[in-house]
């Protein structure tokens, strides 16, 4: 028998059975009668509600009357009412506790009226202890309850998905409470307004709202309610009593403010008492038609049901009859490639991809070999042979060309082996793709360092301001240049080459991180603890990691907006928060990337398109750091780094330990943790110090005291030489904006004076220009803007490089000549030979303030103003010449940016 008319038997008869009867039948009708039941269990507890908000109402009104007459105690019959309320409470809430289930909306109102309920007995307190509060307080407290309580009853319908048939008469009953709820606040209303002198105009639109309710509440009733219905209320209220209230409302009705109302209480009360009583005696018998015609559609469906499922029953047994004699060999055979499968998918597949991601290699064989090495994944024989989990008599005969389900087991195992094959192919494709970043990376590194070589060789003998100016964007651009062979690296699998011995401080691999990126002028660092030192071998990494965060930050933000970075130590870690003020992103996009964050996604065309936050992702990954993407208030995006204990090494509690108090070593020796080279600098793409330059200074020294450091790096500065020169190349612009080498690990001694070195050409033109041009508007901001103390400028003074303070064209005209310049008294200079910026130096006598000339409003004979100029300046707290040239590179580009018209830089 073939196995299409196997399946045939066994489908067809259960789906026409099963499905016809069960799904349909059977289904529809327990539904309706486990709906009927709960819908009547709500509208018994919807009744018991009513009868509370009864109890409520006169209570209300025996405390207004209490509350407003000459005596507040409680009478005999203020006790009986109390009581009857507190039987109504109990009763009402024996319904609620055995309701089976209810919405969320629902529990949430029953429990707010349960804590209603609860106040109730403090208000009673207080009122017997004659310390109630006003009678609109009271009145109100009252009004909340009912209120909820009349929500309950109008969420019957929803809550119990009544039928239009049932959800009309609930409704119209409501109508009917609604009018009692309007008399009971009329009542109130008008013993209140009795108590006073006269009718407030408060008091007046009151009676006049509550009128309006009772009229719009009868109309509609009259309207909706059910044709059997509308004379019922008519029919009750024809009572004596009821008519008195009608006439005690108009002349109610016809007072203004002002006016004095002059009303029996008592009998005001008692009157509409008596309306309200009618109309919740007609709304009582509303509810118990309502339950009676719930319990029919209840036990209809509930009958209904009871066949269907005899049908059901008697259908299914002839089903399983059949399905025993026909199908049960299928069956074991579709239940062993059931389990194989089950087995590939969630065992033997996933083991063999996890072994080929953990080795990410084939070990030398081949993607075949390695396939047919993982076995078939069912045996086709009836000792169970091979790896399958199945190992009794096999009822698949793989003799018979006409079993289908040997076919599909045949079928299976090729799928199997070939899931095998392809995923070791992938793995050697990622090998190679990895291989080739790598290769990639490492010809891009060489490359590199000798354009920087070559660059830091034409920054050393250039004269041109303009032109050396151009040579530190380029080496900026070259920094960048390394960062992205690092991403290269990364993504291939490897990290950098450098081994250091010694951690690093973050504020240090901060601001590192801002010398890779290109806008790093709109970088603020906020607030950085000091004394985080973070971990030799995860330094590199970390600077890498920011760097990317970094760049993302300033490219997806305006132009104009700056970017926050802030350091925290933590109880567990240490967070570093990158603030920007971008137009953010998507909940779904942001939810996207940071799972792409957590966990890293193989390489592939999309992760090489968002290499940054791919590369992230791996370093995270390997150092265990976590990287989430946060919507920042106002706009903008938030990443938060969070650094594991592992990453930040431990920091020095000796108060001697320069680290610890979070100043740089001032030590010459050669401290623990310094930085070494992992390879020769000519591999690297470096140039390496002459051979004959034994003073050559590096940085960490090698000299063995402070003394000898100071003498080595004094006569290195005298020679021109640069400093560090070995170190990785940082930024121009970066050391410009305030951030120190890619490895701070460690910082020379203080260098006592020597003797003045003559300054290059192209620093003397770049010092006169601003010398002439940066001249500060008075004494104050002359103070402001220079420093007399390290002859360095300020970053937000008049005098520095911002680039708001160069000249225009007009103001380059009218500064002096070169030659009315060069013949100005020499400014003194620096133990670097770079010159010292003094007010006024450089400007003709006749041009300088106070002299007397016109230009200068200055009369001849007045006292000069005095020069701040000295001949001995102190040793500047940064000795690193690379930071010094950067910044007059940086005053240079801002000059030269603002004179020729350019954007500001």
């Amino acid at each position: 028998m073939r196995i299409t008319r196997r399946l045939g038997v066994l489908v067809a008869v259960p789906l026409a059975a099963v499905s016809g009867f069960g799904a349909v039948a059977l289904t529809a009708s327990t539904g309706d009668t486990m709906r009927f039941e709960h819908l009547w269990s709500l509208m018994h507890t919807s009744t018991a509600a009513g009868h509370l908000i009864c109890a409520l109402q006169d209570e209300r009104t025996l405390m207004a009357l209490l509350l407003t007459g000459p005596d507040p105690r409680l009478t005999p019959e203020a006790q009986a009412q109390l009581a009857q309320t507190d039987a109504a409470i109990a009763a009402y809430r024996q319904q609620v506790r055995a309701l089976p289930h209810t919405p969320v909306v629902t529990r949430e109102l029953l429990a707010r009226i349960d804590e209603e309920l609860a106040q109730l007995s403090t208000l009673r307190a207080q009122i017997q202890a004659q310390a109630a509060p006003a009678l609109s307080a009271v009145a109100f407290q009252y009004r909340i309850a009912i209120a909820d309580l009349a929500q309950f009853r109008e969420s019957v319908t929803n809550a119990g998905a009544a039928p239009q048939q049932i959800a009309s008469p609930i409704h119209s009953a409501n109508l009917l409470y609604q009018a009692a709820e309007a008399t009971g606040q009329e009542e109130a209303d008008v013993l209140r307004a009795a108590a006073g002198p006269t009718l407030t105009p408060a008091a007046v639109a009151s009676i006049a709202r509550d009128r309006q309710l009772y009229g719009d509440a009868m109309e509609a009733f009259d309207t909706q309610a059910p044709a059997a219905w509308h004379e019922r209320p008519d029919e009750a209220m024809t009572s004596t009593e009821i008519l008195t209230a009608g006439q005690l409302e108009d002349q109610v009705s016809r007072l203004g403010a002002g006016q004095q109302l002059r009303i029996d209480a008592p009998v005001w009360a008692q009157s509409m008492s008596a309306r309200r009583d009618a109309l919740d005696e007609v709304r009582e018998q509303l509810d118990l038609d309502t339950l009676s015609a719930i319990a029919q559609l209840r036990d209809h469906a509930r009958r209904t049901a009871e066949a269907e499922a005899a049908a059901v029953a008697g259908t299914a047994l002839l089903v399983v009859m059949i399905s025993l004699r026909l199908g049960r060999p299928m069956v074991r055979g579709l239940r062993q490639l059931r389990d194989a499968a089950h087995a590939v998918a969630f065992e033997r597949l996933p083991a063999a991809v996890e072994e080929l991601r953990a080795t990410e290699s084939l070990t030398g064989r081949s993607p075949e070999e390695f396939a047919d090495q993982a076995g078939d994944a069912l045996a086709l024989d009836g000792r169970g042979r091979g790896r399958g989990p199945v190992r009794r008599r096999n009822p698949i005969r793989p003799d018979d060309p006409k079993d289908e389900l040997a076919a599909v087991a045949k079928a299976f195992n090729s799928v199997h082996r070939e899931a095998i094959r392809t995923a070791a192919e992938q793995v050697l494709l990622r090998a190679g793709v990895g291989a080739t970043f790598v290769a990639l990376a490492r010809r891009g590194e060489r490359l590199t360092g000798a354009l920087t070589s070559e660059l830091d060789r034409a920054e050393r003998t250039e004269q041109d301001p303009d032109r050396l100016a151009r040579l530190f964007v380029l080496d900026h651009l070259a920094a960048r240049m390394t960062r992205n062979n690092e991403s290269l690296l990364v993504l291939g699998g490897e990290g950098t080459a450098r081994v250091r011995d010694r951690g690093v401080p973050l504020l240090d691999v901060v601001r590192a991180a801002l010398g890779r990126i290109e806008r790093y002028t709109r970088v603020d660092l906020e607030t950085v603890d000091t004394g985080i030192v973070v971990a030799p071998q995860a330094v590199d990494h970390l600077v890498h990691l920011c760097a990317e965060l970094l760049d993302n930050a300033t490219a997806f933000s305006a132009p104009g907006s700056r970017v926050t970075v802030e350091g925290r130590r933590l109880t567990d870690r240490v967070l570093i928060q990158i603030a920007d003020r971008g137009i953010g992103m998507t909940p779904a996009r942001r939810a996207e990337l940071n799972a792409r964050l957590a966990a890293p996604r193989p390489v592939d065309s999309e992760t090489v398109r968002a290499m940054g936050l791919t590369v992230v992702a791996h370093l995270a990954a390997w150092y265990s750091i976590e990287v989430q993407l946060r919507a920042r208030p106002g706009g903008g995006t938030v990443a938060e780094i969070g650094l594991p204990l592992t990453v930040v090494a431990a920091c020095s509690q000796d108060p001697d330990d320069d680290y610890a108090a979070g100043l740089p070593r001032r030590s010459g020796k050669r401290a623990v943790g310094s930085v070494k080279d992992a390879a020769p600098l000519s591999e690297l793409g470096r140039t390496p110090a002459p051979e004959d330059a034994e003073d050559w200074p590096q940085l960490p020294f090698e000299a063995d005291d402070a003394d000898q450091a100071a003498d080595v790096t004094a006569r290195a500065y005298a020679s021109g030489r640069h400093a560090n020169s070995s170190a990785d190349t940082v930024s121009a612009a970066a050391a410009a904006a305030g951030s120190p080498a890619v490895e701070p690990a460690c910082y020379g001694p203080p260098v006592p004076p020597v003797p003045p070195v003559q300054p290059a050409a192209a620093y003397t033109e770049l010092a006169s220009r601003l010398s002439g041009f940066a001249e500060p508007a008075d004494d104050q901001s002359n103070q402001n803007g220079q420093n007399g103390q390290n002859g360095q400028y300020s970053q937000n003074g008049q005098g520095g490089d911002n680039p708001e303070n160069a000249p225009s064209a007009e103001d380059t005209q009218s500064t002096p000549s070169t030659s009315s310049i060069s013949t100005a008294p020499a400014a003194p200079l620096t133990i670097n030979g770079l010159p010292v910026r003094v007010p006024q130096t450089t400007l003709p006598k006749e041009a300088r303030r106070g002299a007397g000339s016109p230009a200068s409003g200055g009369q001849p004979g007045e006292p000069q103003p005095k020069t701040q100029t000295t001949d001995t300046f102190a040793a500047p707290a940064d000795r690193d010449p690379e930071r010094v040239a950067a910044t007059m590179a940086a005053y240079a580009r801002g000059l030269t940016g603002r004179a020729g018209g350019g954007p500001k830089p």
